[in-house]
């Protein structure tokens, strides 16, 4: 039944994934460059460096709702700690525990949903913003830079902080927390299931999609590899 279950959420993103050309799930989004930083309070098992280190910070709409409309707003992180790619996803939620929309950047409770857990612990990752604005349009970050969030693990209290510093060409920068876990596993396991076959199809859908655009390029039956 899971099996069957995690296939058809493979074969639903990797859709979504090719006619979007996008990520199927929040595909419009700013990235930026910044910094995250372990607090004195952080738990040993979490790792965050109390020194700060580099990271790469996508904010970005889950179904992609123009303007400022209300969506489901998402926070995805990316560092490097030991030299291993981390990637957190929080995305606005009700009371930490299911993703749901949000009228702004400013006000929305972020989580992981799903918990972070370490050889010595673990807990559900929050993110608190600071000096974000009091709506949901994307074109509206990059003047308020620099901007913060403050990192709480449910029921301990602050670990960290993420500063945002400035706005960075995305690329084809594909953020994936169970690929890429920082040492650290998702739970409940029924989810990381869920997420692993939702970021394989959509990835699997924008590859699709970009070979295609390749041949269409070319000829139509001889596709150009990439440059």
């Amino acid at each position: 039944m899971r099996q069957e279950l995690t296939g058809t959420i493979a074969a639903l993103f990797r859709a979504l994934g090719r006619a979007r050309s996008a990520p199927a799930f929040h595909p419009t989004g700013r990235v930026f460059e910044g910094k995250i930083t372990a607090t004195p309070t952080c738990p040993s098992w979490l790792p965050l460096s109390s020194g700060g280190a580099p990271a790469l910070v996508r904010l970005s709409k889950g179904v992609g709702l123009p303007g400022g409309a209300p969506d489901i707003l998402g926070l995805a992180v990316r560092t490097w700690p030991g030299g291993r790619s981390w990637d957190l996803l929080l995305s606005s939620s009700a009371f930490g525990v299911l993703p749901f929309p949000a009228r702004e950047w400013g006000r929305a409770n972020y989580s992981t949903i799903g918990a972070l857990a370490g050889t010595h612990g673990g807990g559900v990752l929050l993110a608190r913003p600071r000096r974000l604005p009091a709506h949901a349009r994307l074109d509206a970050l990059n003047p308020l830079l620099p901007f913060h969030f403050d990192l709480l693990l449910r029921g301990t209290g602050l670990v960290g902080r993420l500063s945002i510093t400035r706005q960075v060409d995305p690329g084809r920068t594909a953020f994936d927390p169970v690929r890429n876990a920082g040492g650290l596993e998702l739970r409940p396991r029924w989810l990381r299931a869920v997420r692993a076959a939702a970021y394989a199809g959509s990835r699997a859908g924008r590859d699709a999609e970009a070979a295609v655009e390749r041949g269409s390029a070319a000829t139509p039956l001889i596709a150009t590899p990439d440059a």
